[in-house]
């Protein structure tokens, strides 16, 4: 937990860090909302030592990781009556008692699993697959890498289970909106990683700076804390920009950061086209001729875009 700390002076992360201490010894549903690598986990962690069980587990639970004919029971468990054979097992609900229980990714279940998940939520309680009824206890939070009303709108989440699970929302911004943040958090993490080699800490010249800063970080303070793990393995007693590695500077490509935040194929090239126009100055014209398109092309995009 320490990897990723409350090391930040930027209003909307200090913010989140704020209702997260207030609300934390209720039993109330929260939904944290962040790119990966943006912290989820480690709220979702301190919203559990804050809360009113701290010593009762705590369970993380992806359901994009667990096999679609698993899910239901990974969830809710196995009771004795299931198959000829089957062990009785409790799930995750169960497993968490009144500690808490962050799921991850619910957007992958299939509509009537989530339908399953609304009916703990709205009867606190639910059966094992096989039989056995189970009081459920746990606080729920439920982490998304993308808006929940996203989601939605495209078909993989429940309006009704959205409802249910927003009564407080944690919203965490990504990195490349914490500039001020970078070089804190970069002192931060080459002081652990050196810490935990037994190193002397070497300083930060002021290029290195201004590079990381500069830094897209598309996978957020989990890339700042491997970058800056590479960087407390160079002996030099002065770390400058020239240390860091090739990758650093070619960055992510367009269609792999499309990926990684699941946009539709509108909302790539809208993004392409958006970031075309920042790199160009907002120079209509040269972004057109980058484009391959028309610079009338350019601006129906972008009016269509603006309605």
């Amino acid at each position: 937990m320490s990897r990723l700390p409350l090391v930040g002076k930027d209003p909307a992360f200090k913010a989140a860090v704020a209702l997260a201490k207030r609300v934390a010894p209720g039993k109330n549903p929260v939904i944290l909302v962040g790119p990966s690598g943006s912290g989820k986990t480690h709220i979702a962690h301190l919203l559990h030592m804050w809360g009113a069980h701290p010593r009762a587990p705590f369970v993380e639970w992806h359901a994009g990781a667990v096999p679609e004919s698993l899910l239901e029971a990974d969830l809710f468990g196995v009771g004795r009556g299931a198959a000829t054979g089957v062990e009785e097992r409790p799930g995750v609900f169960e497993a968490a008692g009144q500690g808490t229980l962050s799921l991850v990714g619910i957007e992958h279940l299939q509509a009537h699993q989530q339908a399953a998940l609304l009916r703990v939520l709205e009867y606190q309680g639910f059966e094992r697959i096989g039989g056995g009824a189970v009081k459920a206890e746990a606080r729920l939070i439920a982490a998304f890498q993308d808006p929940p009303e996203v989601l939605v709108q495209r078909g993989l989440l429940r309006s009704d289970l959205l409802y249910r699970l927003e009564v407080i929302r944690l919203e965490l911004p990504p990195l490349s909106q914490r500039p001020d943040d970078i070089p804190l958090l970069a002192r931060h993490f080459l002081k652990l990683a050196c810490r935990r080699a037994a190193r002397g800490v070497p300083e930060m010249g002021p290029g290195l700076i201004r590079a990381l800063c500069e830094h897209p970080w598309p996978g957020n303070l989990r890339e700042l804390s491997q970058r800056m793990e590479a960087l407390s393995l160079n002996p030099a007693p002065l770390l400058t920009e020239e240390d860091l590695p090739a990758s650093f500077w070619m960055g992510p490509s367009p269609v792999d950061e499309g990926l990684s935040r699941r946009l539709t194929l509108a909302e790539l090239k809208d993004a392409y086209i958006r970031a075309t126009l920042a790199r160009v100055g907002g120079n209509r014209s040269r972004a057109a001729r980058w484009l391959g398109i028309s610079r009338k092309a350019l601006w129906v995009h972008l009016r269509r875009g603006n309605t």
